[in-house]
C-alpha cells in the first residue's frame, strides 16, 4: 500500500476534478495599507473575465468605521474602480463590521485597495426603473425586462435593440410515480407563476431584483407548488476588451432557488429549468452552437454543416464554419458546393447532458421526426456553457456546477426556425425522475445503525435547493478561446478575498490563529491539518461524492472491512457537517487563504444551509441529523440550521439567498414549541412552554440571535441572548445545570429560560460545546456585557475537566462531567488564559494531545486489487470518522489562539 504525500493527494485530485483549482500557494494582495484600509485580491488569481462582475465582503475591526462612510476602491496602480457598498453587519458600538462590494465586468485588476473615500461611478451606471406592469434594468450594453406578475419571469434581454432572447419562464415537469414501477408514470407541466417582485439595490454598479413565485400547472388547476426565488443581477460594465471579443456588461446573473413543499410519495420531478426564446436570423450555415468543457475544450457546430463534404466549399468556408464567423458570399464558394448546399440537413436540436460526473454527451437531431445523434459529441465534464446564435447576435447561457450537480442538460430546439428555445435543465429530464423519498420505511435502530428515526420525519419539507445561472448577450458569435474564458468563470466563479491577516486583524468569527510552523510540533499539527483537508478533497472525487442532492456533503464514518464509506449505514452515512466539519473548513480558509478550502467550504455550507436544513413546515429552522438521507434522520436540530456556521460564506461572498436563508433560522425558536430536541429522551414537562439543553440547542439560537442582532442593529436580538446568560447565570449549577446533558425550558415569545431543579452535574454533556458552542459564548461575550454569566461559563470551562480532587474543593463532591477531551480542550484552555493560569492553558493542550482522537491520522495509503473495484485511498487507522477530523482541526485553530505558548514545541 504506497503512501501519498499530502501535495500528492490534494494537486493530483482537485486537477482531476476539473472545476475546483488545484491547491497552490495562496496569493496575497501585496499591497501596504493605512488603517481603515484593506487590501484585496481574487481568490485563484486575476479571471480573464467574469459572468458580470463580482461580490464580496470585507470585515473592518470594531470602532474604525461609523455607519454611512463611503468607500472607494483602487487598484494596484492607484487609478479608481466603480464599487458598490452596502452594510452587512455592525458592531455594538454602530460602527460597520462587514460590508459587502461589488463590481461590473470589465473592472478586473490583480490587486485593489478598500478604504474610505468618494468611490468612482461608473462610466455607465446601471439603473432600475418599473414601466407598467415590468421592471427594467439596463446597464448601456444590454437591457433586462421582467415581469412583475404571471408564467413569463423574464420578458426579453435586448442588446443595441435587437431582442437576444425573450419570454424566459421556469419550468417544471412532474411525474406521479418513480420510474422503477412497470406502470407508466403520468406526467403533468408547470410553470413558475411570478407573485411578487422587488427590487433589493437600484446601482449605480450592480443592480439586484428578486422575483418569486409558485410552480402552477399548466393545465389549471388550483395547486401551486414549490415557492421559488429567482434573483436578477445586471452590473455596470467598465473598459472592454474588443480584442478579444468581450463587451463589458453583456452578462445577466440569475439565482433560482425552490422550497420542497410536495409529497416525495407521489411528486417525482422529471425536468426542472428556464426556458428562453431566441430569435434566429441569418443562413443556417452561419448558425452555431456552442458547448463548453472543462479544460478549455469548445465542442461547436454550425446548424447547417459545410465542412467534410465531398466537395470542400473553400478553405474560407470551412475557417468560418469552424470559427463561427459569417461564411464569405456565396459567389466566392465552389459552384458545386453554392449550387446544391440546400440539399444539406439542418440541425435543428442540440443537447448536451451530464449524467454522471464522469461523463457527459451530445446529441443532435433534425427534427423530432428523426432520431437524435446520440454520438455528436462526448467527454467527461461539461462546463455548463453554451450558446446559440448567428452574424447578427445571439445567446449565451450556464449553469455553474454543472459536473457536480448531475444530471444536468443544456438543451436546443428549433436553430434552423426563426425562433430557437433554449433550456437550462437543473435537472435534466433525460435522467430517472427525482425521488425524494426515505431510503426504507422501518427504522434500523439508534443500537446497530446509530439511526435515530422517527414516524413522519423523514421528509424532504421545507428543504432547499438552488442553481445559479447566467445569460449573455452578444452581437455575434464568441471565439473559441473566450469561450474557454467563460467556461472557467462558470466552473469556479470569481472571487474576491483578502489576505488572512486582514481577517484575523479585524477580530471576527471568535477566536482562532494564523498557521504557526514555528517548531518541529507546530509544524507537525499544521501539517496534520493539511493533510486531513487534502484527504477529504481527494475522497470528493474518488468516492463520487457529486449529485444534484450530494455535492457539497461528506461521509461521516469509514468501513475499514468494506474499504468503503458506510454509505448505507444509518446515522454513519452523509454527515451534515457534524461536529464542525464546515466551520473547521471556514477556519482553514481563513487562516490560508486556500482556495482549495474555499471552493470545498462554500460547496458545503451551500449543501448544508440549504438540504440538510428545514426552512418551511413542521420543521422550520431546524435541521437533519446525519443519515443515509440528508434529511431522513428523527432528530431535527437547531444545531444544524444554526447560523454561526453559515455566517462564514455570507459574510465572505455577501450572497442575499445565503442571507435570506439564515434568517430562516430565526423560525427554530418557535418550532422547539412543537419538535422538543428532549421529547424522546424524557417524560413530558409543564413548568416551560418547551425544554431544550443549553448546549448544544440555547447556543444554536444564541447564534442565530446574534447573527440577525448584527446584521440589522435591532437590540430585541441581543436581549434575547443577555436574558437567557442572566437565566443561566442564576441558576446554582450554571453551565453544568440539567439532566440529559442540560435540560432547561425555554420561552420562544421571552426568551428565558427555566431551571427544573433536577438532574444538575449529572453530565453528558458531551455536545454541548461540539457543534462551536464555544465560540459562540466567545464572541457573543465580546459583544454583550454580562460579567455573571462570564463568570458562570468561566467556572465551568475551569472544572469540565478538572481532577476530582479540584472539584471536591470547588463543589464539595466530585462528578463526571462525562466530555470528549479534544472538543474540551479549547474551553479548559480559555479558562487558563482568562485567569492567567499557565496550568490550566497546559491542561487544555495535554487533554488534545493525549486523546487518541486529537492524533494526527496516518498518511493515506492506496488500496488496491480483488479487495475494491477500483484503487482508492484511505486511512489505515481502522473505522475512522469525519467527527474526529473536524474536532482535531478546531482544536488546533483555537489551542493556538487562546493558548499560544504552552502549544508543543
Amino acid at each position: 500500500m504506497p503512501r501519498l504525500s499530502r501535495r500528492t493527494l490534494l494537486t493530483a485530485t482537485l486537477a482531476a476534478a476539473g472545476g475546483v483549482p488545484a491547491a497552490k500557494p495562496h496569493r496575497t494582495s501585496a499591497a501596504s495599507t493605512k488603517p481603515g484600509e484593506t487590501a484585496l485580491h481574487w481568490l485563484d488569481g486575476r479571471p480573464p473575465e467574469t459572468a458580470g462582475g463580482a461580490a464580496w465582503g470585507v470585515p473592518w475591526p470594531r470602532g474604525v468605521l461609523p455607519a454611512h462612510t463611503p468607500l472607494a476602491l483602487t487598484d494596484g496602480s492607484g487609478a479608481p474602480i466603480a464599487v458598490q457598498t452596502w452594510p452587512l453587519a455592525y458592531w455594538p458600538d454602530g460602527s460597520l463590521k462587514w460590508t459587502g462590494h461589488a463590481i461590473g465586468g470589465g473592472s478586473e485588476r490583480d490587486r485593489y485597495l478598500l478604504g474610505p473615500g468618494e468611490p468612482h461611478p461608473p462610466a455607465t451606471p446601471v439603473t432600475v426603473r418599473r414601466q407598467g406592469a415590468d421592471i427594467v434594468l439596463a446597464n448601456g450594453t444590454v437591457e433586462v425586462r421582467l415581469a412583475t406578475r404571471g408564467p413569463v419571469a423574464i420578458v426579453s434581454l435586448r442588446r443595441g435593440g435587437r431582442v437576444t432572447a425573450g419570454n424566459g419562464r421556469l419550468t417544471l415537469r412532474l411525474q406521479d410515480r418513480p420510474d422503477d414501477e412497470t406502470v407508466v408514470p403520468r406526467q403533468s407541466s408547470y410553470l413558475g407563476y411570478v407573485e411578487k417582485a422587488e427590487i433589493e439595490q437600484t446601482g449605480p454598479v450592480r443592480a439586484v431584483v428578486r422575483l418569486s413565485g409558485t410552480y402552477r400547472r399548466t393545465s389549471g388547476g388550483p395547486r401551486r407548488i414549490l415557492p421559488w426565488t429567482l434573483r436578477v443581477y445586471l452590473a455596470a460594465g467598465e473598459a472592454a476588451d474588443e480584442a478579444a471579443g468581450a463587451v463589458a456588461g453583456e452578462a445577466v446573473r440569475l439565482v433560482h432557488s425552490f422550497t420542497w413543499d410536495a409529497d416525495a410519495g407521489r411528486d417525482f420531478v422529471r425536468g426542472l429549468g428556464l426556458q428562453v426564446d431566441v430569435p434566429m436570423t441569418g443562413e443556417t450555415y452561419d448558425r452555431h452552437i456552442r458547448f463548453g468543457v472543462v479544460g478549455g475544450g469548445v465542442w461547436g457546430e454550425p446548424v447547417r454543416v459545410l465542412t467534410g463534404l465531398r466537395r470542400d466549399p473553400g478553405a474560407a468556408v470551412d475557417a468560418a464554419q469552424v470559427d463561427g464567423t459569417p461564411a464569405p458570399p456565396q459567389s466566392a464558394w465552389n459552384p458545386q458546393v453554392s449550387g446544391s448546399y440546400g440539399q444539406l440537413a439542418q440541425w435543428n436540436d442540440f443537447r448536451i447532458s451530464q449524467g454522471s460526473a464522469h461523463h457527459f454527451t451530445v446529441a443532435k437531431r433534425t427534427s423530432p421526426a428523426g432520431r437524435w445523434l446520440t454520438h455528436a459529441g462526448r467527454g467527461r465534464r461539461a462546463s455548463g456553457f453554451g450558446y446559440v446564435g448567428g452574424p447578427s447576435g445571439g445567446l449565451g447561457f450556464g449553469l455553474t456546477e454543472f459536473w457536480q450537480r448531475f444530471p444536468r442538460a443544456l438543451d436546443i430546439r428549433g436553430a434552423a426556425s426563426g425562433t430557437a428555445q433554449v433550456t437550462l435543465w437543473s435537472w435534466a429530464p433525460d435522467a430517472p425522475a427525482m425521488d425524494l423519498r426515505h431510503y426504507d420505511t422501518t427504522a434500523h435502530g439508534l443500537d446497530l445503525a446509530y439511526e435515530d428515526v422517527q414516524e413522519g420525519f423523514s421528509t424532504p419539507e421545507g428543504i432547499v435547493r438552488s442553481d445559479e445561472m447566467v445569460l449573455w448577450a452578444y452581437a455575434a458569435t464568441p471565439s473559441r478561446d473566450r469561450i474557454a474564458a467563460l467556461s472557467r468563470a462558470l466552473e469556479a466563479p470569481p472571487q474576491i478575498v483578502a489576505d488572512p491577516a486582514a481577517y484575523h486583524a479585524a477580530g471576527v468569527f471568535g477566536r482562532w490563529s494564523l498557521p504557526d510552523r514555528s517548531t518541529p510540533a507546530r509544524a507537525t499539527l499544521e501539517k496534520a491539518l493539511d493533510d486531513q483537508i487534502a484527504f477529504y478533497a481527494g475522497q470528493v472525487d474518488q468516492r463520487d461524492w457529486y449529485g444534484y442532492w450530494n455535492y457539497g456533503d461528506v461521509m461521516h464514518t469509514y468501513d475499514a472491512d468494506r474499504h468503503e464509506w458506510r454509505y448505507d449505514v444509518g446515522g454513519y452515512a452523509w454527515d451534515n457537517a457534524e461536529l464542525g466539519t464546515d466551520a473547521m473548513l471556514w477556519y482553514a480558509f481563513l487562516r490560508s487563504g486556500d482556495p482549495a478550502v474555499f471552493r470545498l467550504a462554500r460547496a458545503m455550507t451551500r449543501h448544508v444551509s440549504e438540504v440538510d436544513t428545514h426552512h418551511t413546515g413542521r420543521f422550520a429552522g431546524l435541521g437533519s441529523r446525519h443519515n443515509v438521507s440528508h434529511w431522513g434522520d428523527g432528530a431535527k436540530e437547531a444545531r444544524i440550521g444554526e447560523s454561526f456556521t453559515k455566517r462564514f460564506a455570507y459574510y465572505l461572498t455577501a450572497d442575499e439567498l445565503l442571507g435570506e436563508l439564515i434568517r430562516a433560522s430565526l423560525r427554530a425558536d418557535r418550532t422547539l414549541l412543537t419538535v422538543e430536541p428532549l421529547r424522546e429522551v424524557l417524560p413530558p414537562q409543564t413548568l416551560a412552554p418547551t425544554r431544550l439543553r443549553i448546549g448544544p440547542d440555547w447556543y444554536a439560537l444564541v447564534s442565530n440571535w446574534l447573527t440577525e442582532w448584527e446584521r440589522t442593529g435591532d437590540v430585541r436580538w441581543r436581549d434575547r441572548i443577555v436574558t437567557g446568560m442572566t437565566d443561566i447565570a442564576a441558576f446554582p449549577a450554571g453551565l453544568f445545570t440539567g439532566e440529559a446533558g442540560g435540560a432547561v425550558g425555554f420561552d420562544p415569545a421571552t426568551g428565558h429560560l427555566t431551571n427544573f431543579g433536577k438532574g444538575d452535574y449529572l453530565g453528558g454533556y458531551n455536545l454541548a460545546m461540539a457543534f462551536g458552542g464555544e465560540q459562540i459564548l466567545w464572541e457573543a461575550l465580546s459583544l454583550v456585557d454580562v460579567p455573571a454569566f462570564e463568570a458562570v461559563f468561566l467556572d465551568f470551562a475551569r472544572y469540565v475537566q478538572a481532577p476530582s480532587a479540584e472539584k471536591i474543593a470547588r463543589y464539595g463532591f466530585d462528578f463526571n462531567p462525562g466530555v470528549f477531551p479534544t472538543i474540551y480542550s479549547r474551553v479548559t484552555a480559555w479558562a487558563g488564559e482568562a485567569t492567567g493560569d499557565k496550568g490550566l492553558r497546559q491542561r487544555g493542550w495535554d487533554q488534545f494531545l493525549n486523546d487518541p482522537a486529537g492524533k494526527p491520522w496516518p498518511a493515506a495509503v492506496t488500496v488496491s486489487g480483488s479487495r475494491v473495484p477500483e484503487p482508492v485511498q484511505e486511512i489505515p487507522a481502522g473505522d475512522f470518522a469525519t467527527n474526529d477530523a473536524a474536532q482535531r482541526g478546531l482544536a488546533i485553530i483555537a489551542l493556538l489562539a487562546v493558548a499560544a505558548e504552552e502549544a508543543p514545541v
